[in-house]
């Protein structure tokens, strides 16, 4: 780039020598032989001076003059680039006078807090922007600012134009002259709603995990590796006679069995072979009552090594004793799913482990079916595997898995348990169980998804199932899987009219009825695990 003035001033020292060629009427001999052999010292300097100084001084001024035009541009780009940046950026920027004058602000903040320029800048003092309680803070917080020279994270609520309150985090450094005197403040302000809203959202989430924790008609417990109590619900305490508030840091074998060392039954003894739900029943002399104790890694650490197991305990003493009574739970459990906001990461794991102690619960009503949903839902999940089926569809049908049998919450236990053939009246009563499982969850919004695969989960491919007669690709891909999962589970099992057929027998009749019965990729998935795993 080449400034017009560099150009001229250039040309003019060249244009010089040439007037003075003109003035000698160009008559080139006598001008050689005046520069060739000047007359006198005096004459040569001059020529020199003519020639060569003045045509180079002005060209090397006209070269600085277009540098400087140069450099006043670029000056001039990166003023503009600053402006742009500082008044479009993400955050609000201010700065105070000493006493607390608003000097300057950009777009940003006067669009977070919706003031106009000129009503704020040179016109507001900050103290204006806050709350009662903000501006007495105000004060010993400048000067803290002025002694150290800066504040970091300091959380205030300002005040909008239309008086509502923004919740913001400030950061503010100080500038200071040549002498140390606090001259004003540079403060980045950031918008903080969002982050109060999501804080404010998961203290509620989480008290009313609490409050259902504590409130809860099963005893419930968060134990570590050397068996000390970290939480536990009333229920505990109740039948541990100790007040809840002395409860955490103490041994759960001293608070539970009154002992001074964890008895023999307890699956914790067996830490690092524990991988999966353990279960066990016992009966506690102190209180002559019977529980089913569901013991589930909760947590890992950074070692990778379980940290933290939920215990829960059923109370089945009715149940050992051939009595009706196991302890009702839906209500208050749905009524916590339906709440529980299962985005925070930090609830997800115990959500999980909720409706795994709930299911628990509910396969404990017979000993038919003790641990029943939990090996459905791991033959399920291991099938969906085989199949390649998305994450996000192999966790719901996880959780459908386990809550496949939560219609038979309402069955007769005498039916549950009759050792002999069914008659019509109590085999439509138990078909019912797919559809009352699906009402019972049609109320928890996040379970939509579930509906249908534990209505369907005892349709047949030729329509011959139940509860619609549906066939085929009628039928969704994940209750045919639950399907297979499920009869593979009550084959294999014991039931009160017979003895567990075993695998051998349960995989010959997926094959035999595999295309009527069942879905043929999932039985052919399920062969194909099979064969891995016993090769």
């Amino acid at each position: 780039m080449k400034s017009t003035p560099a150009i001229f001033i250039a040309l003019f020292g060249w244009f010089i020598p040439v007037i003075f060629l003109a003035h000698e009427n160009f008559a080139f001999e006598k001008i050689l032989r005046h520069i060739l052999h000047p007359s006198s010292i005096y004459e040569s300097l001059a020529d020199i001076f003519l020639f060569v100084i003045i045509p180079l001084t002005f060209t090397f001024t006209g070269h600085l003059i277009n540098e400087r035009a140069k450099l006043l541009k670029g000056v001039a780009e990166s003023e503009e680039k600053y402006l742009d940046l500082y008044e479009k950026a993400p955050d609000g920027y201010h700065s105070c006078g000493p006493d607390g004058l608003i000097l300057k602000v950009n777009n940003t903040w006067l669009t977070m807090l919706g003031y106009e320029r000129d009503e704020v800048e040179e016109k507001m003092n900050f103290v204006d922007l806050l709350t009662e309680n903000g501006g007495q803070d105000f004060q010993s917080a400048l000067a803290e600012l002025k002694e150290q020279g800066f504040l970091l994270n300091k959380q205030r609520e300002l005040k909008r134009k239309d008086g509502t309150l923004l919740p913001v985090v400030i950061n503010s450094s100080a500038i200071y002259n040549e002498k140390g005197y606090f001259l004003t403040s540079r403060s980045i302000v950031r918008d903080n709603a969002a982050q109060k809203d999501y804080e404010r959202k998961l203290k509620n989430s989480s008290q009313e995990w609490r409050d259902t924790f504590d409130t809860m008609p099963y005893g419930g417990m968060l134990v570590d590796r050397a068996f000390n109590l970290k939480r536990a619900n009333s229920y505990i305490a109740e039948i541990a006679d100790v007040p809840i508030k002395e409860i955490p840091g103490r041994k759960c074998f001293e608070i539970i069995h009154g002992m001074d060392s964890p008895p023999e039954f307890c699956p914790l003894q067996n830490k690092n072979g524990m991988h999966g739900t353990a279960i066990c029943d016992y009966y506690e002399k102190r209180i002559g009552r019977y529980f089913m104790g569901y013991m589930t890694p909760l947590k890992v650490d950074e070692e990778s090594m379980i940290a933290t197991y939920i215990i829960s305990l059923v109370d089945i003493t009715e149940t050992k004793n051939k009595e009706k009574g196991l302890i009702q739970s839906r209500d208050a459990f749905l009524n916590m799913l339906k709440d529980l906001d299962v985005s925070f990461k930090e609830l997800r794991e115990i959500y999980e482990n909720l409706i795994l102690s709930f299911v628990n619960a509910l396969d404990a009503k017979s000993k038919w079916t003790k641990g029943h949903s939990v090996r459905v839902a791991e033959h399920a999940v291991k099938i969906a595997k085989e199949l390649r089926l998305p994450k996000n569809d192999i966790e719901m049908l996880n959780t459908a898995a386990l809550l496949h049998d939560i219609g038979k919450i309402g069955t007769y236990d005498t039916v549950l348990d009759k050792p002999g053939k069914l008659n019509d009246d109590e085999l439509a009563l138990v078909k019912m169980h797919p559809v009352k499982g699906a009402e019972i969850l049609r109320p928890i919004r996040q379970f939509k998804p579930l509906l249908p695969v534990i209505r369907h989960h005892h349709e047949r491919i030729d329509g011959k199932g139940y509860p619609d007669g549906l066939k085929g690709e009628e039928i969704p891909f994940m209750a045919r899987i639950l399907h297979v999962a499920d009869s593979l589970d009550s084959m294999t099992a014991d039931r009160p009219y017979r003895r567990a057929l075993g695998i051998e027998y349960a995989v010959s009749e997926l094959k035999k009825y595999s295309g009527t019965q069942f879905d043929p990729q999932a039985v052919e998935a399920f062969q194909k695990i099979l064969d891995r795993e016993t090769r």
